[in-house]
């Protein structure tokens, strides 16, 4: 991947970020589905050229540059064949009843409807085998290369993971599920979480920085324990998950956290314009959460979940989420989940994962199917809460 692309360059944030926060670009060649730039976040003293690796190689692979081989066919006609298939409403990213209802934007999940497949690996208790997934489904931006392609499902960009081979590739997509699972719990009440000092490596890097930490520990009914990080610089209060309890996690989280503050700070900007679907121009009064089910379809985009993070409001949810500590509980372990894996680029060490168990941190613009939510309740062993009910959007992603 050296050849591809140009040399990163660090964006330097002065106080009340840490010096210690590495905030790197990387200008990508020109192509449909890829964005600009590469974009690599981490909490350490240098910079990590494994981290800029990973990530130029998973920001390249968002589109298949032609290297899926798909199929046309129904879901139907390859179920009949006997492998199994992925359906997209299988995932439970969104609610059927919000498809039922008129002008709904994402095109029907439908058995008969010829549409694009691209092979992929199924796992479980049980072993592996080989099955269809969309291909739609296998990349991040579809619309942009494939805009023939009925859209099923939101564009989550979760479950990518990029390595130096195909196992590497695997666990860093399967890191990401178990954030996404575990921020999503934590958020809705299913997972509590507990308290955690900081580690003597991340005290040092944090100790020039003028911003509030505060890092908890998810590991009751999470598939794996899971690190947050909340950081707070009096007006945004923006969140990062990292997997495992240890100093590189909590530095995964702060990383993310800080990278959404950078971009928290900006959307609080008159001066600053920052565009995507869903953002609203700015207002004095910070108040960008949705009042109404309409409001909320405007959350299509990443940046508009980190306008929430400036809401008073929201504010005010997370830190009462984050005082509802658990330390006495004890720890569960999640049973193994179903994933299917699609090899983006066997030779690049890319792959695109999903778990039907798993929840997302969705899109607030779609309501996610009650079975999931089901599900993650059974999984934590708490019943459904009232927040998980009503689903209010996360803020970040």
């Amino acid at each position: 991947m050296r050849e591809l692309v140009a040399r990163p360059v660090r964006l330097r944030h002065p106080a009340p970020f840490p010096s210690a926060f590495q905030h790197l670009q990387v200008a990508l060649p020109a192509a449909a589905g890829v964005d600009a730039h590469a974009v690599v976040v981490d909490l350490a003293e240098g910079i990590d050229d494994e981290l800029v690796d990973a990530a130029v190689r998973r920001h390249w692979w968002s589109a298949d540059h032609g290297q899926l081989v798909p199929r046309r066919a129904t879901a139907r006609e390859l179920v009949a064949e006997g492998g199994p298939v992925l359906r997209v409403r299988a995932l439970g990213w969104v609610d059927p009843a919000e498809r039922a209802l008129p002008g709904f934007p994402l095109a029907d999940d439908d058995d008969d409807a010829p549409r694009l497949w691209v092979r992929a690996r199924r796992d479980d208790a049980s072993g592996a085998a080989e099955g269809w997934m969309p291909y739609t489904l296998a990349i991040a931006r579809p619309a942009d290369a494939r805009p023939d392609e009925p859209l099923a499902h939101p564009p989550l960009l979760g479950g990518f993971g990029a390595g130096v081979d195909p196992v590497a590739a695997s666990d860093a997509a399967w890191r990401s599920i178990v954030i996404d699972d575990a921020l999503w719990c934590w958020w809705t009440g299913l997972a509590r979480a507990a308290s955690v000092d900081p580690s003597p490596e991340v005290r040092r890097l944090w100790a020039d920085a003028d911003l509030g930490l505060t890092l908890r520990r998810l590991d009751r009914g999470v598939l794996a324990p899971v690190t947050l990080a909340v950081v707070d610089d009096g007006v945004a209060l923006t969140i990062g998950g990292g997997v495992g309890l240890d100093a590189a996690a909590q530095r995964a989280a702060i990383a993310q956290a800080l990278w959404q503050l950078v971009i928290a700070r900006a959307l609080d900007d008159p001066a600053v314009s920052l565009s995507a679907p869903g953002v609203v121009g700015h207002r004095p009064d910070r108040r960008y959460a949705p009042e109404g089910v309409v409001d909320r379809r405007r959350l299509l985009d990443p940046l508009a979940h980190v306008q929430l993070s400036l809401d008073p409001g929201v504010r005010a949810d997370v830190r009462r989420r984050l005082d509802a500590v658990d330390d006495d509980a004890p720890t569960v372990a999640a049973e193994p989940v179903e994933t299917w894996t699609v090899a983006l680029a066997p030779d690049a060490g890319v792959v695109r994962m999903f778990s039907p168990a798993a929840v997302p941190v969705p899109w607030g613009a779609f309501r996610l199917d009650p079975a999931l939510v089901a599900r993650a309740a059974a999984r934590t062993g708490r019943a459904p809460t009232p927040a998980a009910e009503r689903q209010t959007p996360y803020p970040g992603w």
